[in-house]
């Protein structure tokens, strides 16, 4: 499989998690208390593994001539430039009367993005050096 598939993938698979955490909020049901606080605070963990990963496949599929290691670097400046956003998202939350400052949601980006990191050192390709045109 295609490196900008497999990242296309992941970030595909992100959004899925992020929508079905949504439509479980909105049934607002009543559950074990694990299992809410998971509600409230997955769709940080989502979001931070989503947004690089939908960039980067689309960065990916237009450049297909870059290696891997520009794909990298692309891949680390967009974790970093979207879970800082995100966290100054949480922090702009507490000047707002109707949003909720919650902790948890900066703890949550920052698992998301750890594990968007892994995500992406087990789709390396066998010869990391290579074009992207040329893996198989």
């Amino acid at each position: 499989m295609k490196l900008p598939t497999r990242i296309a993938l992941i970030g595909l698979g992100a959004l899925g998690l992020l929508s079905s955490v949504h439509w479980a909020r909105s049934q607002q049901f009543d559950g074990p208390p694990l299992l809410l606080y998971l509600l409230g605070v997955l769709p940080n963990v989502a979001a931070a593994i989503a947004i690089p990963y939908v960039v980067l496949s689309i960065w990916v599929d237009q450049a297909p001539t870059d290696s891997f290691s520009v794909v990298q670097k692309r891949h680390l400046m967009l974790t970093g430039f979207s879970s800082v956003g995100l966290i100054a998202w949480e922090f702009g939350q507490q000047l707002s009367r109707g949003l909720y400052f919650d902790p948890d949601d900066i703890v949550a980006t920052i698992i998301g993005m750890v594990l968007g990191l892994m995500f992406f050192r087990w789709i390396k390709p066998p010869a990391a050096d290579k074009h992207i045109a040329d893996d198989i």
